[in-house]
């Protein structure tokens, strides 16, 4: 696959999650307001969530591009960079934008919702946490995309095991 091709994907996966957590968080992180050990919960269960899908969609995009004869290990990690792009100009907006309300910051919360206990939690030092948990995609996405030549080698094992079962099965019953 295309590096621009899967840098897009990687973007929409990111947007999706991003607003379907945020749409979800509301109810979840307002039910309980004074319970922290539930807040850190939830808030560590959607970003688990956030980067086990990230991980699925990259592992399967290198085992694609594996199986392509496509691969290149640092592609997942490039693809994962380009997709922080929004993130770090949404911090960079947020740090030269002092008017109140500043929608730059609301946009960077909202792109970045997976991550708002960290957030919430760490509010004096806002916007600069943002921009470290932006730059763990890149990490999360070139990693992923690194399992993909395992996972490939992993189904040929299991079609080679398979192929053997077959012959030996196939001898049972012949006698000579």
């Amino acid at each position: 696959m295309k590096l621009s091709k899967l840098s897009l994907k990687l973007l929409g996966t990111h947007a999706i999650m991003s607003v379907v957590q945020f749409v979800l968080m509301l109810p979840l992180l307002g039910i309980l307001q004074d319970n922290q050990i539930y807040q850190w919960a939830i808030g560590l269960l959607f970003i688990a969530i956030f980067w086990l899908v990230i991980y699925a969609e990259m592992s399967h995009n290198g085992l694609e591009d594996t199986k392509a004869d496509k691969y290149r290990p640092i592609r997942g990690f490039i693809a994962g960079l380009i997709c922080t792009a929004p993130g770090i100009i949404l911090y960079f907006a947020t740090l030269f934008y002092k008017t109140e309300p500043n929608w730059f910051n609301v946009i960077m919360r909202i792109w970045l919702s997976p991550y708002i206990k960290i957030f919430t939690s760490l509010e004096s030092h806002m916007p600069h946490p943002a921009l470290v948990v932006s730059m763990l995609l890149p990490v999360v996405s070139g990693v992923s995309y690194m399992d993909g030549p395992r996972k490939r080698q992993k189904i040929l094992d299991a079609i080679k095991k398979a192929d053997e079962m077959k012959t030996e099965k196939s001898k049972i019953g012949y006698k000579k």
